[in-house]
């Protein structure tokens, strides 16, 4: 059965009202935004937009969503997801005719500090307002027009009609190959792809609680990337096995268990159980599910493809490699039937459409690389106009990027100040980069940011600079910062994101920029992309960013005034930090992404290693001198390595990734012995002293 959108339009609290007046006793109902009016029927559930990942797994009849309150495009398009066939999406929106000059009170998010709201465009809603106005089952309300109906329809049209209670044949497929996990040969994971709604978190529920019933597993762990994210397994689970939810992360049942366990503390503490579930895995790091595909000997893993995060594209392309190479006879499962709503259903068509949830990069087809793309500036306005160009270039960032959502897009159409760039073949959009401006401040708050006091929205590079760097007039310069930046999977290697960044980088200076840089989630290979395009790193961030799992590294290039001289400082300081940081705060980066983060930082210069500390490193490699006592001069010799790959020679070559992370990051000894490939300690030892020898030796 079809879902439907009834649009409210007119002053608040006739909306408002209005939806409280006619929302159906006995439905589950969620109100997103502003308050509801009092005396509502029972069973109304009240969010916040930033609440919203509370719905996910959820299943909703009605959903109100107030606009009034402000349009947070990730809160519109994750809650729909929750509507099940035939439910009504109640939007509450101002006059129809007044909504696009009405001010928004969430559009401070677009706005940096120092600009006015009136930068910010309207695109992306005009765009909201034209998907309503074309979609198919969307009715718009006035104060003039009889009542709405917000009565939903009846229950959604797939019925359990498959073995174990499943709602279709994909979804039974999808089971039988969780179930496989556990009963086949081991290394032979199921991923479990689909567009939302599709079933795939209840497939894994529904096998988990199989086998438990079945008692071929005594412990199942599943892990998310929230534990409301995993919501939905532990449902269908208990459904199925008749278990009981003794607390929120364990299910029981008849001696067995399933429970949940944070993506970080299986790292800490690796723990499989009988077999692991990863679900929603396009939200997690890559890196991350590696190593939980390296522990784990039986896994599964379910992940959104197209959905309102748009991150799963990114995953299918990234993790399949890692697939392929570590368990080459894994399964894939694709879900294709929907399952909370029906085929063709007219609410996913328009709110897909306006999000880009299915956005894709271009089918290159016959294309031929040929002559370089055209490197193409364009205006945030043409590319509103422009929407295959539109669809081609978020694809693009969608496939590669972290939880690219549409706020992104939002961003992208309306954010102040914004620089965009797309290299074309053959009318297909095959590279594209976003930047925006940042800086100009005034004195004053310069120096409130670089005493800690202030920390101004949208400013992030020249106020790294300031605070990680100690550059007290750094945010008084402009800077262009390089937000996102994405090349075709097919037309990588060929210098066209080089392309892109120059393309910027002559932006920048004929804005009088006095720098230009970038933040990402630091990866050996980005390092090695962003120092081959004239970049230094400058700061990195102390805790692993949430969205890519790995430390944020700030790179930027000096281009006028003191841009260069600032960027200078900054590397050097960062460089003579890093021996530090890495003891602390970065104790758990990866030790060759710390290798090329520091070997990037540009003016640090190594240690000089005085005569004695060169005898007590002979002592060490050649003699039996303990590691204990030999610390002090390993430490000054890794902090020369860490800068300085002229110190890495032969062995140390080899071992330099273990040698840092022992002696800076004090690492256990059996993390020493995996990383150089030897059984344990006493090896371990034995090839640092021979790795050691190299390095001094002249």
């Amino acid at each position: 059965m079809s879902r439907r959108t009834v649009v409210l339009a007119g002053a608040p609290p006739w909306g408002r009202e209005t939806a409280a007046r006619h929302l159906p006793a006995g439905a589950r109902t969620v109100w997103i935004g502003e308050p509801p009016p009092a005396g509502l029927p029972g069973g109304v559930d009240r969010l916040l937009a930033r609440d919203v990942r509370r719905v996910l797994g959820q299943t909703v009849d009605v959903l109100v969503y107030d606009a009034h309150a402000g349009l947070d495009a990730d809160a519109l398009g994750a809650a729909a997801g929750s509507l099940r066939g035939g439910g009504v999406l109640v939007l509450l929106t101002p006059d129809w005719g007044e909504w696009s000059g009405t001010a928004d009170p969430l559009l401070g998010r677009l706005c940096p500090a120092g600009h006015r709201r009136d930068e910010v465009g309207s695109r992306f809603l005009q765009r909201l307002m034209a998907g309503l106005e074309g979609g198919a089952a969307v009715t718009r309300h006035t104060p003039a027009q009889p009542a709405p109906n917000l009565e939903p329809g009846g229950a959604p049209v797939t019925e359990a009609a498959y073995p174990y209670d499943c709602r279709s044949a994909d979804q039974q497929a999808a089971v039988e190959a969780v179930m496989r996990v556990v009963t086949g040969h081991r290394r032979r994971p199921a991923v479990l792809t689909a567009d939302r709604g599709r079933g795939k978190s209840a497939a894994l529920g529904i096998a988990v609680g199989e086998l438990l019933l079945q008692q071929r597993v005594r412990r199942v762990v599943v892990t998310a990337p929230t534990i409301q994210a995993a919501e939905a397994v532990f449902e269908h689970a208990a459904a199925r096995c008749g278990g009981e939810r003794v607390e929120r992360r364990r299910l029981c049942c008849a001696g067995a268990e399933l429970v949940y366990r944070e993506p970080e503390a299986l790292l800490d503490r690796p723990e499989t159980g009988d077999m692991l579930l990863v679900d929603e895995a396009a939200g997690l790091p890559v890196d991350l599910l590696r190593q939980l595909l390296e522990h784990a000997s039986r896994i599964a893993f379910a992940t959104t493809v197209h959905g309102y995060e748009g991150s799963g594209r990114g995953f299918d392309l990234r993790f399949r490699a890692v697939l392929d190479q570590q368990t080459p006879q894994w399964r894939a499962v694709r879900l294709e039937a929907p399952i909370r709503w029906g085929r063709d259903d007219p609410l996913e068509a328009w709110l897909g459409h306006v999000l880009c949830l299915d956005a894709e990069p271009a089918e290159l087809g016959g294309i031929q690389s040929g002559a370089a793309p055209r490197i193409v500036p364009v205006s945030q306005e043409a590319l509103a106009q422009d929407e295959q160009r539109l669809r081609q270039a978020f694809g693009l960032l969608v496939a590669a990027h972290y939880r690219t959502r549409p706020f992104d897009l939002h961003q992208l159409l309306d954010g102040p100040r914004r620089h965009l760039f797309v290299a074309e073949e053959a009318g297909a959009v095959v590279g594209v980069v976003v930047a925006a401006e940042e800086g100009g401040l005034d004195v004053a708050t310069a120096e409130e940011v670089w005493a800690g006091r202030r920390r101004p929205h949208g400013h992030l590079l020249p106020q790294a600079l300031a605070t990680h760097a100690g550059i007290e007039a750094a945010p008084t310069g402009r800077a262009l910062r390089i937000q996102r930046i994405a090349v075709h999977p097919q037309r990588r290697g060929q210098g066209i994101g080089a392309a892109l960044v120059e393309a910027l980088r002559s932006r920048a200076r004929q804005a009088g920029c006095a720098l230009v840089g970038t933040s990402f989630g630091a990866t050996a290979g980005l390092i090695a992309f962003w120092r081959a395009c004239g970049m230094q790193s400058v700061a990195v961030g102390s805790r692993r960013d949430a969205a890519s799992g790995e430390h944020s590294l700030l790179m930027a290039q000096g281009l006028s005034g003191p841009g260069p001289a600032w960027v200078d400082e900054a590397g050097a300081r960062l460089g003579d930090a890093m021996p530090v940081l890495l003891a602390e705060p970065l104790a758990r980066m990866a030790p060759a992404v710390a290798l090329a983060a520091a070997r990037a930082a540009g003016g640090a210069a190594a240690p000089n290693l005085a005569p004695w500390q060169l005898r007590e490193l002979a002592g060490f490699a050649h003699g039996r001198r303990d590691y204990a006592v030999s610390l002090p001069a390993l430490r000054v010799l890794a902090q020369a390595v860490l800068l300085d790959a002229q110190f890495s020679r032969g062995r140390m070559a080899e071992g330099e990734v273990a040698f840092i992370a022992k002696v800076l990051q004090h690492r256990p000894w059996a993390d020493t012995a995996r990383r150089l490939g030897v059984a344990g300690r006493r090896q371990a030892l034995c090839a640092l002293r021979g790795a050691v020898a190299d390095s001094i030796a002249e």
